[in-house]
């Protein structure tokens, strides 16, 4: 009876590494791109909060008088804007365009863009007023929840977009609040949430303290999960829901920041790239924020992922030339 030779131990580890390899390519697949369910809304939350009938007035028919009275007429009191409309807060005078590295203006939008410089650190950071929130979108890869992945001067190419930046990366992941433009996609709570509602407040939660049905009766109108929350009550956070080497280690961010309702700004950290820009660790972001004067903050995807564009140019140096993403946040455009 013979005995089989066994097989060289170099072949064996060859071996081993396809089959790891065929492993986490299943993975992958299963994991971020064949991932279950519709990419059609679970919700449209602009419709739910729209569809309470105004109670109906009641006729009151007066009682006949012998006795002539003159009245004085009452004024017709000022309409009071709706939900999102900003024009009051607005501005309308000249761009105050110092030291900028881009600008844009029209009827509904401003935008100022300007490059800022720390020791270790180069920033963009484009200052954003919009006249109506509606002018505030975001936009999916392939057009849809769970259409793909692109560049983000891709996506924002196809929607003709005048701004934009990197998102949370929803796509990526199979947990997390989705809420894109008063439509609700995915609502599993995981990590950090950012809610920009119809009245242009944003708010950033930690995940114990969000409430999904709250924040819907609200009125919700974007909605993220990425993070972490950048600012806690004026100060940067205690701790952070993330890991430490996110946390602690300089790299390239992303940020969404909040000054009122109507006025926001964009915030893309170039890094990893020696002594041009070694990026910022969470906790410089989160100062970066408040010096701005931000009231609110939060992170968005960082890394390789972060590319500001602005009328069809990238702002700044994105690290080894971005990557695919799977959304965008952005102001302008064809919406």
């Amino acid at each position: 009876m013979q005995c089989k030779k066994p097989l060289p131990g170099i072949l064996v580890i060859l071996l081993d590494l396809l089959g790891i390899g065929a492993a986490l390519g299943i993975f992958f697949l299963f994991a971020f791109v064949l991932q279950p369910g519709s990419n059609q809304p679970l919700l449209n939350i602009v419709a739910v909060n729209s569809a309470t009938p105004s109670p109906t007035p009641v006729l009151v028919t007066p009682e006949p008088t012998a006795t002539t009275v003159v009245t004085t007429p009452t004024p017709t009191p000022s309409p009071t804007p709706a939900p999102g409309d900003f024009s009051a807060t607005f501005p309308t005078g000249a761009l105050d365009t110092t030291d900028s590295v881009g600008s844009y203006s029209d009827d509904n939008l401003r935008i100022v863009i300007t490059e800022h410089h720390t020791d270790y650190a180069v920033y963009f950071v484009a200052d954003v007023w919009v006249r109506d929130i509606h002018s505030f979108q975001t936009a999916f890869a392939g057009g849809k929840f769970r259409g793909g992945y692109d560049l983000p001067s891709d996506i924002a190419s196809q929607v003709g977009a005048t701004l934009a930046i990197s998102g949370d990366s929803c796509g990526s992941s199979t947990e997390g609040i989705v809420i894109r433009n008063g439509d609700l996609y995915r609502d599993t709570i995981a990590d950090d949430v950012c809610i920009l509602y119809l009245d242009g407040t944003m708010e950033t939660y930690y995940e114990a303290d969000f409430d999904l049905d709250t924040a819907i009766a609200r009125g919700a109108y974007q909605g993220w999960s990425f993070g972490p929350k950048l600012i806690d009550n004026g100060e940067i956070p205690e701790s952070y829901n993330s890991t430490n080497v996110i946390i602690k280690d300089p790299a390239p961010r992303a940020a969404l920041g909040y000054y009122e309702p109507g006025h926001y700004c964009l915030v893309s950290v170039d890094g990893r790239q020696g002594d041009y820009s070694r990026g910022m660790s969470l906790s410089e972001l989160s100062q970066a924020m408040i010096d701005l004067g931000c009231k609110d903050a939060y992170n968005l995807d960082g890394g390789q992922s972060v590319m500001m564009v602005f009328q069809g140019n990238i702002i700044g140096k994105p690290y080894n030339g971005g990557r695919n993403i799977s959304d965008i946040i952005y102001f302008g455009g064809n919406a």
